[in-house]
C-alpha cells in the first residue's frame, strides 16, 4: 500500500515506515547473502601432477585457473578438494595421502587405505586410487572445523575359486581431519577407521544432506549385485541404517560411469556403459530408494565412461571417451529423450586426444570434463539445463598451466538445505537397553574382560558398533548371529564408559551402554 500525500509531504508515520521497511529489506539481503555465501566446500579443486600443479576457484560463480608451483601430491581418478564453507582451500586427497592449503602432506595425513592401494597404486604407481569416486569428505555434523574423509579399499579376493581373482573394495574407512590443529593448517586425528567390511562395487561413493539439512546420506553400492548400503552420518555418529535391494541387478563390469545425487536430493542415478543408466527416486527423510528405471546405453558403450547432471537436476548427461548424449528426466519416456550433443573433434593436445572422461558439475553451473590421457585441456558445457545442442558443448575451451588427466573431485551438493515438515534422525536413550519384542542383554556390565551380547528372541544380530560419549566411533563389528562376543584385548578399549549400537538382520537398531573397568 502506498503512502498518501497530504499539503505538506507524506505523514511522518509513513515516512518512519518506508525506513523501518528499508532497514528490514536490507537485512534480509544481508541475511541472504549470507546464507548464498557459506557451504562453499567444493569452490576450489586443485590437480597435482609431476611436483607441480593446477588450481581451479570459482569465486563469485567464475572459474579462475591458476598454478601451483610445488604440490607434494599426484592426483588421478580418486580425487576429494574440500573448502571452508566461505570457500577457503583447506585439503584435498588423492585416496593416498592428505595435502594442505599450503600443498604439503597433513600432519600424519600419509598412509590411507593400507594394502593394496598403498603397496601398488600409492607406491609403485603413485597416481591415487584407481577407482572414480572412491573418497567423499563431509563437514563433521555438530562438530565445528572437523571434517569426516569416507574412502575405500581395495583387496584381491575369490583367489583360486571359480571365475579366479578379483579386486574390488571390501571396506569403507573413516579418516577424519581436525582444521583447528596444527595453526589453521590441519592433522589428520583419525585414519583408517573401518566402517563398512563387504565387497563393494569398485566406485560410486557419493552422499546427499538428510532432509533434516544436517545429517548425510552416504550410499555406496554392493559387488555386482542391486543392493546399496545406506549409511546415515549425524553428529551422534556413524550407523549402517539399511542395505537396499532394488532395481537392475549389475552383474557386469560395475567399475567406471558413476553415481550422483541430483542437485536437490530427489533421485539417485546411478550408471556406466554395461549396466546402463539406473534411475531411482530417493526419500532424503528415509533413505529409501524406489521407482527404479533401467535404460541400456547400447550400442553407444565404452569401458571409459562418465556420468553428470545438470543443477536444476532436469537433465542428466551419459559420456563415452567420443560422444555426450543428454537425457531429460521429465520427458514421459527418458530413453526416448536421449539426445547426441556433442562428438569430438579430434582435437589433439600434448601427443594426446581431447576426448571426454570424468565430468563435474561446478558452482557456476557449467559442467566441467577432463581428458583421458595428458592434455592442457578441459571441456565444458555452458548451459546445461537447456535442452539438446542448445547446452552449448565447447570442446578444449579452458586451458590449464600444466597437463592434467583423468580427474575430477567427488562432492555432493554442501548448499542442500532441509525439508519442510518434521524429519529428524532418531536419539534413541540409552536407559532404554531392553525392547519388549526384540530383548538384547549385554554382559557383564561392568566388565574388565571381554563383552557378551545376545538377542534372547533368538534374531541374528548384523552389526555392534561401538562409541565414546563424545559421539565418536572406536569399531565396528559385523556379524551373523544372535550371540556375539568382543575381545577386549583386539579392541584396546581403555577403561571407561562405551555406548554400543546393535542392529539386527532387519536392520533394527537398539542402543545399550557398557562400562570397562
Amino acid at each position: 500500500m502506498g503512502c498518501v500525500g497530504h499539503r505538506h509531504g507524506p505523514h511522518i508515520f509513513c515516512l518512519l515506515a518506508m525506513k523501518y521497511f528499508s532497514i528490514c529489506l536490507f537485512l534480509l539481503l544481508l541475511q541472504a547473502s549470507s546464507l548464498f555465501a557459506q557451504n562453499r566446500h567444493d569452490n576450489n579443486w586443485v590437480f597435482g601432477r609431476l611436483g607441480n600443479g593446477i588450481f581451479l576457484n570459482f569465486d563469485n560463480d567464475s572459474l579462475h585457473v591458476g598454478y601451483v608451483p610445488e604440490a607434494d601430491m599426484r592426483t588421478g581418478t580418486a580425487h576429494i578438494s574440500m573448502s571452508d564453507a566461505e570457500g577457503n582451500l583447506l585439503f584435498y586427497s588423492n585416496n593416498c595421502s592428505i595435502s594442505d592449503a599450503q600443498h604439503q602432506i597433513m600432519e600424519n595425513g600419509e598412509g590411507l587405505n593400507p594394502g593394496v592401494i598403498q603397496t601398488y597404486w600409492c607406491s609403485v604407481n603413485p597416481y591415487a586410487n584407481p577407482y572414480n569416486q572412491s573418497i567423499i569428505s563431509l563437514p563433521y555434523p555438530g562438530q565445528e572445523g572437523k571434517y569426516m574423509i569416507f574412502h575405500v579399499d581395495s583387496e584381491i579376493f575369490n583367489f583360486g575359486g571359480p571365475g579366479g581373482a578379483y579386486v574390488t573394495p571390501k571396506h569403507v574407512l573413516l579418516t577424519i581431519v581436525d582444521m583447528n590443529k596444527n595453526n589453521g593448517l590441519g592433522e589428520v586425528v583419525d585414519k583408517n577407521v573401518q566402517i563398512l567390511q563387504d565387497t563393494l562395487a569398485g566406485t560410486k561413493l557419493i552422499a546427499v544432506k538428510h532432509a533434516n539439512g544436517r545429517d548425510w546420506w552416504l550410499l555406496t553400492p554392493e559387488y555386482r549385485s542391486n543392493c546399496y548400503y545406506k549409511i546415515l552420518v549425524s553428529k551422534g555418529g556413524i550407523s549402517i541404517s539399511d542395505k537396499q535391494c532394488i532395481g537392475y541387478v549389475w552383474n557386469k563390469y560395475d567399475e567406471a560411469g558413476g553415481s550422483l545425487f541430483t542437485s536437490s536430493g530427489d533421485k539417485f542415478i546411478r550408471s556406466n556403459d554395461m549396466n546402463g543408466l539406473n534411475i531411482f527416486d530417493f526419500d532424503r527423510c528415509t533413505g529409501d530408494l524406489s521407482n527404479p528405471i533401467h535404460i541400456s546405453l547400447a550400442p553407444d558403450t565404452n569401458a571409459l565412461t562418465g556420468l553428470s547432471i545438470s543443477k536444476s537436476g532436469r537433465f542428466v548427461y551419459f559420456n563415452t571417451l567420443k560422444k555426450i548424449y543428454q537425457f531429460d528426466l521429465q520427458a514421459q519416456d527418458i530413453a526416448a529423450s536421449k539426445v547426441l550433443v556433442a562428438t569430438y573433434d579430434g582435437f589433439k593436445s600434448a601427443g594426446n586426444s581431447t576426448d571426454f572422461y570424468y565430468s563435474k558439475l561446478a558452482p557456476d553451473g557449467k559442467i566441467y570434463f577432463c581428458t583421458f590421457g595428458p592434455t592442457y585441456y578441459l571441456h565444458t558445457i555452458n548451459q546445461p539445463d537447456s535442452v539438446g545442442l542448445a547446452c552449448q558443448v565447447l570442446q578444449h575451451n579452458v586451458i590449464l598451466p600444466i597437463t592434467h588427466y583423468a580427474t575430477m573431485p567427488n562432492s555432493p551438493n554442501y548448499q542442500l538445505g532441509a525439508l519442510p515438515g518434521p524429519c529428524d534422525t532418531i536419539s534413541v536413550s540409552t536407559n532404554d537397553l531392553k525392547d519388549v519384542k526384540n530383548p538384547i542383554e549385554i554382559f557383564p556390565n561392568p566388565t574388565s574382560g571381554d563383552i557378551q551380547i545376545r538377542n534372547e528372541s533368538g534374531v541374528e544380530l548384523r552389526q555392534i558398533q561401538v562409541f565414546n560419549l563424545t559421539g565418536k566411533l572406536i569399531f565396528s563389528l559385523q556379524c551373523n548371529s544372535p550371540n556375539v562376543s568382543i575381545i577386549k584385548s583386539n579392541h584396546h578399549l581403555e577403561k571407561g564408559f562405551y555406548l554400543i549400537k546393535i542392529s539386527d538382520k532387519y536392520g533394527h537398531p537398539q542402543m545399550g551402554k557398557i562400562i570397562i573397568e
